[in-house]
């Protein structure tokens, strides 16, 4: 209660500040113009007692990043969940209400976790990963309720970054690279080799999309740096370019259908549609597998077969001769004529709406 009370309390404190300039002048115009600060146009003075509030040594930093979300003041809030700004800024929610999805309300809504007063998706959301609090270092992700670094990168002192080609981590954290060394392949030495050096890293510029073609060239989210030249990527069947990667949206919990559609944290990702249970095979983190064949769950979930193994009837296998008529595939043996990830070929998926018989992907018939 007292948490959800102080809420209220800083709205009542922001309302007075509104309230100090009928005339809509931005006041700090006068004091960044060098103007005279002795009337504020705010009337006589407000005696604020002998003692002044010690503020400490170091004045308050009051400039405000990009914000991807609301500026209600100087602060960046989501509007979905924030219980002092819900749906709109200065929108109070009560001291027995929690922000739900831009409303306020009671409890909140299927699949989100009240966190002090602000529902949130303990699944993706950074600030409360997992659990109410656990709030995800900078450069993380937030994935199925952990915290780690996208597309295969290392945390480093609370960031995420390449050890391949970051020369102050250069192959691990805190290893770095001597003043004219760089960093290649997780090793330091006196040059790049084939690689390109962009700021003291070896970089592909062919395929980094950071530095596509040439150091600094960037490409946008939506595209993927390929032969130096940022192009819309060509990601497999049943694919999606997704955060820099392509993803296969019939599974994947985080783009279940599509890029950023995430599936709540008790449902699974089913040919991408967000489901209850799984239609088929077993659910494991989030995506529903067939563990007779999957080498990343093979037998269970998080059972992982070794790179010279596949998994065969739910068993890890050191061989690579498939029984029968299966067909190695990404370490699985499996049937190409009725796998819809591998439809008549190694990874020919079948789009989302259809389904893999005798090699062929063929559209569902719809129930009479």
């Amino acid at each position: 209660m007292g948490k959800r009370t102080s809420w209220l309390a800083m709205a009542a404190m922001l309302s007075l500040v509104a309230c100090g300039d009928d005339d809509g002048t931005d006041v700090t115009d006068d004091v960044e113009d060098g103007g005279d600060t002795d009337d504020m146009g705010m009337g006589d003075p407000v005696d604020m007692g002998e003692d002044p509030v010690d503020m400490g040594e170091d004045p308050v930093d009051m400039s405000v990043s990009t914000c991807e979300l609301t500026m209600c003041g100087d602060d960046c809030v989501d509007t979905d969940s924030d219980p002092a700004n819900c749906g709109d800024c200065g929108e109070v929610c009560g001291a027995d209400e929690v922000c739900s999805e831009g409303s306020c309300a009671g409890m909140c809504a299927d699949g989100l976790t009240d966190c002090d007063a602000a529902c949130v998706d303990t699944a993706t959301n950074l600030a409360n990963c997992g659990d109410c609090g656990n709030a995800c270092a900078a450069g993380e992700s937030c994935v199925e309720g952990g915290c780690g670094c996208p597309a295969g990168g290392v945390a480093c002192d609370g960031t995420c970054t390449d050890t391949s080609s970051d020369p102050t981590n250069c192959g691990a954290c805190g290893t770095a690279c001597a003043a004219g060394e760089f960093c290649s392949a997780g090793t330091c030495g006196s040059d790049c080799g084939d690689l390109t050096e962009c700021g003291g890293a070896c970089v592909d510029t062919d395929t980094d999309r950071a530095n596509c073609g040439g150091c600094g060239t960037a490409c946008a989210d939506t595209e993927a740096c390929e032969a130096g030249s940022c192009v819309t990527p060509t990601c497999g069947r049943g694919q999606l370019f997704c955060d820099g990667m392509c993803t296969t949206v019939l599974d994947d919990p985080m783009n279940c259908g599509g890029c950023g559609t995430a599936c709540a944290g008790d449902e699974v990702c089913s040919f991408g549609t967000c489901q209850a249970d799984c239609s088929f095979g077993t659910a494991c983190a989030g995506s529903c597998t067939n563990t007779d064949f999957d080498p990343d769950n093979c037998g269970s979930c998080g059972n992982a077969c070794a790179d010279d193994e596949v998994c065969r009837g739910g068993s890890c296998e050191a061989t690579f001769m498939c029984p029968g008529t299966t067909t190695l595939c990404d370490r699985s043996c499996v049937d190409t004529d009725v796998d819809p990830r591998n439809c008549g070929a190694c990874g020919n998926e079948c789009a989302r709406a259809e389904r893999c018989r005798t090699g062929m992907c063929v559209g569902v018939r719809p129930m009479p």
